[in-house]
C-alpha cells in the first residue's frame, strides 16, 4: 500500500508544476517577466473571425480582402485603403511567423462555417519551406494552432516540433523563461516599467481590434535602414533560415489544402512572395545551400518551380513582388521587412493585382 502511494508522487508533482505554471502565466503575473507582445496577434484572431462573420452578414458592405501572412504583412494602413480603395476592406489574419499550417487551421474554420469573403491572399515565403533551419520559428505552431489540429497533422511535423509543441503548450514558462533580472527591472522605481509594459500590451490588442488585425497605421515607427545595415541583416537571416536547406513537403501539403479550400468556397485567391531586400533575395538565388542528390543548388531554384507548379495546377496566380518590374520601393527596416514608407506601394500592388486578376479559379 505504501509503495502504491509513492507511485502517485510523480503525478502529484506534475499537476502541482502545471498549476504553478498556469498561475505564473496569468496576465497580471506574466507581465513581470515576459518580453514580447507578439502572441497578442494570435489571441486577437478569434475576435477578428467573429467580427468578420458579423461584417459579412451585413447587406450594405464593402468587398472583403482576407490576408493570411506573416510579420511582413502586419503594417497596412486602413485609412490609406479606405481613401484609395473605398469599395474594399481588409481583415488581416497575418501573425508573426505565420505559415501554411496556420493558414489551413483558419481556412478549415472558414469552410466549416461557410465564411466567404471576396478575395483571399496567402503568403508563401521561401523560408517557411526549409525543414532544417538553424533557427526554427515556432511561434505560430505554439501560439496559433489547437492541439487537435497539430496531432491530426502530426505526420507533417518532425518529432522535434511535436515534442516542442507539447512541452511549450503544457508549460508556458518553458516558452517564456522567467528571469530574475527582468522581474527586478520591472519592479524598480515603483513598478513604472511594469505598468508601462501592461499598458503597452493593452494598447497593442486595442490597436489590433481597431485596425482589424494590422499592427499599426502610423508611418513613423518602422523606419528604413541604410544598405550596410541591411547587408548584415541579410547575411544573418540567410544563415539563420536558409542554410542546410531541405524542402519541407509537409508545409507544401498544408499550403495546397489551403488553396483547395479557397476553391471549395468559390472565393478568388492568390498567393504572394512579399518583397524582401534585394541583397537578401540575391543570396537566395546565388548561395548554394540546398542539395539535390549530389548537386548543391540554391534554395530559390528549389522553391520557385514548386510554386509555379502549384500555380499551374490550381489555376491560382502567384505574385512574386521580388521579380515584378513595376514594383520599385526598396526601403527596408531589415532584410526581411519593408519599412512602413513602402506600405502604400505594397498596398497598391495587391489591389491592382486583385482588380486585374481575371481568371476563373473554380473550374
Amino acid at each position: 500500500m505504501l509503495r502504491n502511494k509513492f507511485l502517485f508522487i510523480p503525478v502529484l508533482i506534475f499537476f502541482l508544476a502545471l498549476g504553478i505554471d498556469r498561475l505564473l502565466m496569468t496576465e497580471k503575473i506574466q507581465t513581470y517577466f515576459t518580453k514580447t507582445v507578439s502572441e497578442i496577434n494570435f489571441f486577437h484572431k478569434p475576435h477578428l473571425f467573429q467580427e468578420l462573420k458579423d461584417y459579412l452578414s451585413q447587406k450594405d458592405r464593402k468587398k472583403v480582402l482576407i490576408y493570411f501572412g506573416n510579420s511582413r504583412a502586419l503594417l497596412f494602413d486602413n485609412k490609406y485603403i479606405e481613401a484609395k480603395y473605398p469599395d474594399w476592406i481588409l481583415f488581416n489574419f497575418s501573425v508573426p511567423g505565420g505559415g501554411p499550417d496556420y493558414f489551413l487551421f483558419w481556412l478549415e474554420k472558414f469552410k466549416e462555417e461557410n465564411v466567404k469573403p471576396d478575395f483571399i491572399l496567402l503568403d508563401t515565403s521561401l523560408e517557411v519551406y526549409n525543414l532544417t533551419p538553424i533557427i526554427k520559428i515556432d511561434e505560430s505552431l505554439i501560439n496559433g494552432l489547437s492541439a487537435g489540429f497539430v496531432f491530426r497533422n502530426s505526420y507533417r511535423y518532425s518529432k522535434t516540433e511535436i515534442s516542442n509543441f507539447i512541452a511549450k503548450r503544457l508549460f508556458r514558462t518553458y516558452q517564456y523563461r522567467p528571469k530574475l533580472s527582468t522581474i527586478l527591472y520591472r519592479t524598480a522605481n515603483n513598478f513604472q516599467v511594469l505598468y508601462a509594459y501592461r499598458a503597452w500590451r493593452k494598447e497593442v490588442f486595442d490597436r489590433l481590434v481597431v485596425e482589424r488585425g494590422s499592427a499599426t497605421s502610423d508611418f513613423y515607427q518602422n523606419r528604413s535602414n541604410p544598405d550596410d545595415v541591411i547587408q548584415k541583416y541579410a547575411k544573418g537571416d540567410y544563415n539563420s533560415y536558409l542554410v542546410n536547406f531541405q524542402y519541407n513537403d509537409g508545409m507544401e501539403d498544408f499550403f495546397k489544402e489551403s488553396l483547395e479550400i479557397t476553391k471549395d468556397l468559390g472565393v478568388p485567391s492568390a498567393f504572394i512572395m512579399v518583397r524582401i531586400a534585394p541583397m537578401y533575395f540575391e543570396m537566395m538565388k546565388t548561395e548554394k545551400s540546398a542539395k539535390i542528390g549530389e548537386t548543391m543548388v540554391t534554395p530559390y531554384s528549389v522553391y520557385l518551380p514548386r510554386m509555379k507548379t502549384i500555380e499551374s495546377k490550381y489555376k491560382i496566380p502567384f505574385w512574386n513582388m521580388n521579380e515584378d518590374p513595376f514594383y520599385n520601393c526598396n526601403a527596408f527596416t531589415d532584410a526581411s521587412h519593408m519599412a512602413t514608407e513602402c506600405f502604400p506601394q505594397y498596398t497598391d500592388f495587391i489591389f491592382n493585382k486583385i482588380q486585374n486578376t481575371k481568371i476563373d479559379q473554380n473550374q
